[in-house]
């Protein structure tokens, strides 16, 4: 008899709904789901496979070495545990699974083992059940080996919900190939994280908050994750999965529509041209991006570069990153940004210093000032690639003037090396005393950008990824509007471009809100950019910034929030309603 449904409850991180089998990220258990590879990576995995098999058997020996006979365990039985692993048959199957199935070296270690389990176990005989055990030993002694083994992402063959035992981060989804990663289920996250931002923009719902997961949820069990509801149901019975199906469909469809009709620049009802950018990570957003019809991208996430690496990359790699993104975007606008190492983006070869709180310690621009090698390298990179291109630097975590000025100097130092133009250089307010000086820094900067995801953070000391102080991290706060609505004014003044390309700006329900405030650059991830059009092109510029001008007195985020429900459905609302499907 098949289990019967079960459901948990957690905390909606990233909106949708997703089906697909459990997959538990770096966890030594027995997996059902399978990952494939490219043929390329068929030498990379045999080799990993001797490595790991030389290493569990100096460690059984180192074992042995380490009883002094007065222990009343069986070191023979280490001894068996090398002969496993210099098995022929063995070797030979876990080497054919990679080489012609072109199975991963963890599924390929599996489905032998299992195999080799199954075997021992019809033998019938006291001996043979033995070795089955000791089958299970080697199998998941292997498999903790297996670690960081190369930069190239893993693919499933089937869909896929990731289960993370702990916080997940953006490294558990940039490993694998996002196409069948159909959802998340953690431990811990924040709505605001870095994870969910890039979940977000690859429209892969998270639920958080779930405890105890594997009590719940075995390998290969599949799941629905119904982010909407904040609920995973585990073995869902059919009627669920049939609603899923019809609700993904109108999904499709709806999104293919919007996508044809706004694949051209928007305009408000009264004529004022609303450009609506990209957020990207990786060089093959450049494409979604372009398929949603971005004006142009609005924000590279460079340090995602970073991701699954070693050591830093060296300066033709990066290089080649820029040139690949830059040739995708073509003519069109393409901000990137330094990289904003520190906070909960930490590579795993970086050596971070111990921070109670790094999300105000050592991270983003104070880095690449202490570290001018890194920061002379990415900046040689951009500008080499750049050439010939329509692209700006953004520089993140800027505080004072005087390290802004600092930073132009060795990009005018390293342009001057190279014999190339200086590129235009921005700066993105995310930190409470640049922008609140903002006017200081018009003189020194080519164009601005807000950061409201850090922004807000510090302005409410509620830290975004902490779920008991997540009521105070919203941002229609009174005091957090004005101070949008005091940067957008004085960047107009000063004849200065702005965009925000937090979180916020990605949000269709503070698409008028915003518009209202005077903004006229959207930096959105790029599944959201045809709704955000959508929306710009049944509002009037005018009628949006004539209802804002009530704003300041309004004093509570609880009427801002009516403020916005009665607005948005004078405004939007037949578009509004549709958005859940979309979503």
């Amino acid at each position: 008899m098949a289990a019967r449904e079960k459901k948990l409850v957690g905390i909606n991180i990233v909106e949708g709904k997703g089906l697909g089998k459990a997959y538990f990220v770096g966890r030594a258990v027995r997996q059902d789901s399978v990952v494939s590879i490219s043929r390329q990576d068929i030498g990379n995995h045999i080799m990993l496979f001797n490595e790991i098999r030389e290493k569990a058997k100096s460690d059984y020996r180192a074992y042995v070495k380490s009883f002094d006979g007065t222990s009343a365990f069986d070191t023979s039985i280490l001894n068996v545990y090398e002969h496993i692993l210099d098995d022929p048959a063995f070797i030979g199957q876990v080497v054919e699974t990679i080489s012609i199935k072109l199975f991963d070296l963890e599924t390929s270690i599996r489905l032998v083992s299992s195999d080799f389990i199954k075997r021992f176990s019809a033998a019938g005989t006291s001996y043979f059940k033995e070795r089955s055990s000791d089958m299970v030993e080697i199998c998941e002694k292997l498999i903790s080996y297996i670690h960081k083994d190369g930069d190239r992402k893993k693919s499933f063959i089937e869909p896929t919900v990731l289960v993370v035992l702990r916080a997940f981060t953006p490294s558990d989804i940039l490993r694998y190939d996002k196409e069948k990663i159909k959802g998340v289920v953690s431990v811990h996250g924040g709505k605001t994280s870095h994870a969910a931002i890039l979940a977000r923009s690859y429209s892969i719902p998270v639920v958080s908050g779930i405890h105890n997961i594997s009590e719940h949820i075995r390998p290969g069990d599949q799941l629905y994750v119904d982010a909407d509801k904040a609920t995973v149901y585990i073995r869902p019975a059919g009627s669920v999965i049939s609603r899923f199906h019809e609700a993904e469909k109108k999904t499709v469809d709806l999104g293919k529509t919007l996508r044809k009709k706004w694949n051209r620049p928007v305009y408000t009802k009264d004529g004022i041209q609303i450009e609506v950018m990209a957020n990207i990570s990786l060089p093959e957003d450049v494409a979604q991006a372009n398929n949603n019809g971005a004006d142009g991208i609005g924000l590279v996430r460079t340090e995602y570069l970073l991701s699954n690496k070693k050591e830093f990359p060296s300066e033709n790699t990066q290089v080649e990153f820029y040139r690949a993104i830059l040739k995708g975007v073509g003519k069109k606008e393409c901000v990137i940004r330094m990289m904003d190492i520190g906070g909960d983006k930490i590579p795993e070869f970086f050596e971070m210093p111990v921070e109670y709180n790094p999300f105000m310690g050592w991270r983003a621009i104070r880095i690449l000032l202490e570290r001018r090698d890194l920061f002379e390298t990415q900046l040689r990179a951009i500008m080499v690639a750049g050439e010939k291109h329509n692209y700006k630097v953004m520089f993140p975590m800027v505080t004072t003037l005087m390290e802004w000025l600092e930073a132009k100097k060795i990009v005018k130092s390293v342009s001057k090396k190279l014999g190339l133009k200086i590129p235009e250089c921005g700066v993105l307010f995310e930190v409470p005393l640049a922008i609140l000086e903002m006017e200081t820094f018009m003189k020194e900067i080519e164009f601005a950008s807000i950061g409201t995801n850090d922004l807000l953070q510090y302005l409410s000391a509620a830290d975004r990824n902490n779920p008991k102080v997540n009521y105070l991290y919203t941002p229609i706060e009174p005091a957090f509007l004005k101070i949008l609505k005091t940067a957008i004014d004085v960047c107009k003044d000063n004849g200065k471009s702005i965009s925000i390309c937090g979180e916020m700006a990605g949000n269709p329900i503070y698409t008028v809100l915003l518009v209202g405030l005077g903004l006229k650059r959207f930096s959105v991830i790029p599944k959201n950019i045809p709704i955000i059009k959508e929306i710009i092109s049944n509002i009037s510029f005018m009628e949006a910034a004539e209802s804002a001008s009530h704003l300041p007195a309004i004093e509570s985020s609880a009427g801002i929030s009516r403020w916005i429900g009665r607005v948005n459905k004078r405004m939007a609302g037949e578009i509004l309603e549709k958005i859940p499907l979309f979503e």
